[in-house]
């Protein structure tokens, strides 16, 4: 396993980080009581399957299927594979083990023969092959797998060994897809006066950050000049469609389709600063830290951003649609993720207080006004949908998005202290 000294010495300073908290506050915080209630394992031949239910409706939270997708999905499960496993580097508790072991399995389970993914499992425990959003392509839930798979493998766990050999081979097959992409299709196509790279048309940039968090991650364990590669290749698509600087909207955010920004699985700043701590490349560690230093206190400002479009007159980049809800986790998590991580590589302290403002959104600091996150449950509200409209569904994705939120800021006294400070 190949550790380079610039991720080595980030890795170090945040587990030094862990080592004192505030009125040991992150005791209490996170608690996945209820992604364990969305959880179930189902028995397909000899195997367990590690399952997370999609849908989970207030009042009585019953867990609900949905006839036309299924009952869970790889989007979700990898959510959760990725926080078992964070938890398990965290804490190396056996429960979390056991649940690493089920949802790769389910992940394994789902791939295709062409190497992606499909995405739905029915009640009946047959693949969903048919639902547009659960076909083996190139697509959100292929590139979540190719991620959760390559956190299994940066664990170190003798009795996991088996299980990331499976894992490894299973993104061997996808990996040549992965550095094929894009290739030889950097022309730019405009888009109301903006330009942008043509692949980002069709593979979002949003999608495009999720695959390099992956990617990375599989460097650091199989080094490749094909996927270093692909990752600069990436990377550099991304520098693209970042916009704006210090002074100038949209203050050097990144966008997520085409020409159009919006908060939900925006994870093009975190994609960057990592790969860039991996590959020792300060373009795109400048480049990340541009948009969470820059772009993230205006957006907080603003009480938050759903979205908007960049449209380009005269010269200068102007905001239209702009809006400000719907919000939900998975708005958030993201710019956690982003802010944790320029953190770690800089030791500015500054970007964890960033993320534990952004991380207060789940206790009430929000334009509802709303605890979003009940530690007591563990239950996650699914939305606010303006500021007397609230979702209080607790789906996986609300849940999950959640959890790993707080199990980022938990690592930090600093960013803990600020989220304390700033819950209503």
């Amino acid at each position: 396993m190949k550790w380079n000294m610039l991720y080595v010495s980030g890795f170090l300073m945040l587990l030094l980080s862990c080592s004192t908290s505030v009125d040991n506050a992150e005791d209490s915080l996170l608690n996945a009581s209820h992604l364990e209630h969305l959880y179930q394992e189902v028995e397909v031949g000899d195997t367990l399957l590690g399952t997370v239910w999609i849908y989970c409706e207030a009042p009585d939270y019953k867990v609900v299927g949905d006839e036309d997708e299924g009952f869970t999905c790889v989007d979700d499960v990898a959510r959760a594979l990725v926080f078992y496993c964070r938890q398990y580097q965290l804490d190396g508790a056996p429960a979390a083990l056991e649940k690493i072991r089920s949802l790769t399995e389910f992940i394994l389970y789902m791939q295709a023969e062409n190497g992606y993914f499909y995405n739905f499992l029915l009640p009946d425990k047959q693949i969903n092959r048919q639902h547009r959003n659960s076909q083996a392509i190139p697509n959100w839930w292929s590139w979540r797998a190719f991620w959760a798979l390559s956190e299994v493998n940066l664990l170190e766990s003798d009795a996991l060994m088996e299980l990331q050999s499976r894992s490894l081979a299973a993104m061997a097959d996808l990996l040549p897809e992965i550095e094929q992409l894009c290739l030889g299709q950097e022309d730019t196509i405009e888009i109301d006066g903006v330009k942008i790279p043509q692949c980002l048309t069709r593979v979002g940039a949003d999608q495009m950050g999720v695959l390099m968090i992956g990617l990375a991650n599989h460097y650091r364990i199989w080094p490749s000049a094909a996927a270093k590669a692909a990752m600069l290749r990436f990377g550099n698509l991304l520098l693209a469609v970042q916009f704006g600087d210090q002074d100038t909207f949209p203050y050097g955010a990144f966008m997520s389709w085409q020409n159009n920004w919006h908060a939900w699985g925006n994870v093009q700043a975190y994609a960057l600063l990592h790969a860039g701590r991996v590959l020792q490349h300060p373009p795109f560690i400048e480049a990340g830290l541009k948009e969470v230093k820059y772009y993230y206190p205006y957006c907080l400002s603003r009480g938050l951003i759903s979205g908007f479009k960049v449209v380009s007159q005269s010269d200068s980049l102007l905001m239209q649609d702009g809006r400000q809800f719907p919000q939900i986790a998975y708005n958030i998590r993201p710019m956690v993720y982003a802010s944790m991580e320029a953190f770690a590589i800089t030791g500015d302290t500054t970007y964890a207080r960033t993320a534990g403002q952004l991380a207060g959104w789940f206790f009430g600091d929000n334009p509802a006004h709303q605890q979003m996150y009940d530690q007591q449950s563990g239950r996650t509200f699914d939305g606010i949908g303006s500021p007397s409209d609230i979702n209080f569904n607790s789906g996986a994705e609300s849940t999950i998005e959640a959890l790993l939120s707080i199990q980022a800021i938990t690592s930090s006294p600093v960013a803990l202290e600020v989220l304390m400070k700033n819950s209503k």
